[in-house]
C-alpha cells in the first residue's frame, strides 16, 4: 500500500488575526519543511496552500517560500491548488468560483512559477458545477471525501452505496457529525484507487481520491495528543485501512488530509474540540518529534507519494462518481457556511455588487472588472462568516475574519462607483443578537452566582463584566435600520464580550445540541 499526506495550510483561517501570521508560518509550514527535508527527505508529501495564504508567505517570510520552492523542485513536495481567500464553491454562482480559482493560479504563476495538477475544495463543498470550475482552470485532480459518496444518490435518485446510505444517511446536519454506524472493510476500493468517472464530466477529465474521517480526524488528535490517539493506535488505524483482496494491484490510502496547522500548533482544536476559545493558534513543542514518527512509523508499512501519483499512477475504478448538491466534509451542508449570522448579512451586499458589476462588466476597462471580481470574490471568505453560533456551540466570528470579508466588499463596491444600500435587505441587530446572545447570557449567569458568592475582588470583576455586556446590548439597538455593520463597530461589542467572559474566569460555552 502507498500513503498520501495533504497538509492544508490556510492563512484566512477562523480566529487567526494577521499579527500571528508569522507565528504560524514559522512555528507550522517552516517547521514541516525543515522537518521533511532534514529528517524524511526521501518520503513525499503535499503542501496545499491557498493563492491568498502563498502571497502571505511571501511577504513576511519570504526564506519559507524559498524552501518551499525548494522542496517542490527537488521533487519531495507537491504542491496542492485551491480557490485565492478559502469561499466555499457551492454556496456562489459558478462564475465567481472560477474567478476565485483563477486569481490562485496568478499567485502560484508569481510566487511558485507552476501551476498544480492537484485541487483541494474549501471543506469539500459540493455544487453539481464544482468540478467544471476545477477542470477549467485546469486542474486535474480533485480531493473529496468517502463519506459524502458513500451517501450520495447517482443520476437516478438511487444510493451509490446502499449499505451506508441507509445508515449514514445525515438529513439535516447543522455543524460537523463523526459518527460512522457502518463497519467499513478495510478492503474498501474507494480509499483506494481514484474514481474517473465524474457523473456529469467527459470521462477520466478529471481524477478524483477520496479521503475519509474515519482516519483523518484521529490524524489530527494524534497531533492534539488527544487521549487514546496514540501513535500505535493510529498506526493500527492505518493497518486496518490498508488491506486488499487477493490478486488486487496495489492501492494507496490519505493517512492524513486536514489542517497544517495542527501540526506546530494546536490550531483551534481547543474550539473545536473543547468549546475553548481562549487557548488557540499556541506553540506544540512536541510536532517534529511527532512529525517525524508518524512519518517513519507509516514509512514501514510502504512508500509516501504525492497525490497526483494516487490519482494518476493507480489504476483508475470503472464506477460512476457522484455528490449530492450541499454537501460538505464532516458530515455537514455547504448551507451551513451560508446560513450564519455573518453570512446573511454580508450576502444582500454581495448580491448587490454582483448585480451591479455584471449590469457593467462590458462598460469597464478590463483590468477594474477584474480587480472588482478580485474583491468582490475574497469577501466570500468561508471563515470571515464562521462559524456558526448554536447552542452546543455559542461563539462569535472573530473581528479580524469578519475584516477581511468587509474590508473586500467595500473596495468592489467603491471601485463600482457604489450601490443603492437602501435595498440592501440585512439587519446588523438581528445579526449581531444571534452572535452574541447566547455567550453574553452564559457571561451574566457566571457573573450573577460570583456577586452572590465570591470574593471581593471577584466580585468587583463579575459586576464590571455584568456592565460591560449590559452596556453592550443596549448599544447595539442603534443599529437598528442599519444594512451594513462596520468592522470597528462589531469589534468594540466582540471585545467587551471578551473582556466580560475573562473577568469571570470564562465560560462553558456549549449547551443542550
Amino acid at each position: 500500500m502507498k500513503y498520501v499526506v495533504i497538509l492544508h495550510a490556510n492563512l484566512n483561517y477562523a480566529y487567526l488575526p494577521e499579527r500571528r501570521y508569522e507565528f504560524v508560518i514559522r512555528n507550522s509550514y517552516e517547521l514541516i519543511l525543515d522537518t521533511m527535508r532534514e529528517c524524511c527527505p526521501n518520503d513525499k508529501f503535499v503542501f496545499e496552500a491557498s493563492g491568498y495564504t502563498i502571497e502571505q508567505i511571501a511577504l513576511k517570510t519570504p526564506g519559507v517560500l524559498e524552501k518551499l520552492k525548494a522542496a517542490i523542485a527537488c521533487g519531495q513536495c507537491e504542491f496542492m491548488g485551491s480557490p485565492y481567500a478559502h469561499p466555499m464553491l457551492p454556496n456562489f454562482p459558478e462564475e465567481d468560483g472560477k474567478w476565485a480559482i483563477h486569481f490562485s493560479n496568478q499567485a502560484y504563476r508569481k510566487y511558485l512559477g507552476i501551476q498544480p495538477r492537484s485541487f483541494w475544495n474549501p471543506e469539500c463543498g459540493w455544487r453539481s458545477y464544482v468540478k467544471n470550475q476545477v477542470a477549467d482552470n485546469g486542474y486535474r485532480n480533485l480531493l473529496a471525501e468517502f463519506e459524502q459518496y458513500s451517501r450520495s444518490l447517482d443520476a437516478a435518485g438511487k444510493p451509490l452505496r446502499p449499505e451506508i446510505h441507509e445508515v449514514e444517511k445525515i438529513d439535516n446536519s447543522r455543524f460537523y457529525n463523526f459518527e460512522f454506524k457502518y463497519d467499513l472493510p478495510g478492503t474498501e476500493k474507494a480509499i483506494h484507487f481514484p474514481f474517473k468517472n465524474l457523473e456529469g464530466m467527459e470521462s477520466d477529465r478529471l481524477r478524483v481520491f477520496l479521503r475519509t474521517d474515519r482516519i483523518a480526524v484521529f490524524g489530527v488528535r494524534y497531533f492534539m495528543s488527544h487521549p487514546g490517539h496514540t501513535l500505535e493506535n493510529y498506526i493500527e488505524l492505518i493497518k486496518k485501512y490498508s488491506q486488499q483482496n487477493p490478486g488486487e494491484p496495489e492501492g494507496a490510502l490519505l493517512i492524513y488530509a486536514d489542517d497544517a496547522e495542527y501540526i506546530g500548533t494546536n490550531a483551534w482544536y481547543n474550539l473545536k474540540y473543547c468549546n475553548n476559545p481562549d487557548d488557540i493558534f499556541a506553540k506544540m513543542s512536541d510536532a517534529r518529534e511527532k512529525l517525524v514518527q508518524l512519518v517513519e512509523a507509516v514509512r514501514s508499512l510502504g512508500d509516501l507519494v504525492t497525490f497526483d501519483h494516487a490519482c494518476n499512477d493507480l489504476p483508475a475504478l470503472e464506477d460512476k462518481l457522484n455528490f449530492d448538491d450541499n454537501m460538505a466534509w464532516h458530515g455537514g451542508q455547504a448551507s451551513n457556511w451560508a446560513n450564519t449570522p455573518m453570512a446573511k448579512l454580508l450576502r444582500p451586499w454581495q448580491d448587490q455588487v454582483r448585480e451591479k458589476l455584471r449590469s457593467m462588466e462590458k462598460s469597464l476597462p478590463s483590468a477594474v472588472a477584474e480587480k472588482i471580481w478580485f474583491h468582490l470574490t475574497n469577501s466570500y471568505n468561508s471563515d470571515g462568516q464562521w462559524p456558526p453560533t448554536t447552542k452546543a456551540s455559542p461563539h462569535i466570528i472573530h473581528p479580524f475574519n469578519y475584516k477581511y470579508n468587509f474590508d473586500n466588499l467595500l473596495a468592489a463596491e467603491t471601485l463600482l462607483g457604489g450601490v443603492d444600500r437602501s435595498q440592501i435587505d440585512a439587519s446588523p441587530v438581528s445579526a449581531m443578537n444571534a452572535i452574541f446572545t447566547m455567550q453574553q447570557a452564559l457571561v451574566l449567569e457566571k457573573a450573577e452566582t460570583i456577586v452572590e458568592t465570591g470574593t471581593e475582588e471577584q466580585k468587583e470583576k463579575a459586576r464590571l463584566a455584568r456592565e460591560l455586556i449590559q452596556r453592550s446590548r443596549g448599544m447595539i439597538q442603534a443599529f437598528n435600520g442599519a444594512r451594513i455593520l462596520y468592522p470597528s463597530e462589531y469589534e468594540v461589542h466582540a471585545n467587551m464580550l471578551i473582556e466580560a467572559r475573562q473577568l469571570v474566569g470564562g465560560v462553558i460555552v456549549a449547551g443542550d445540541k
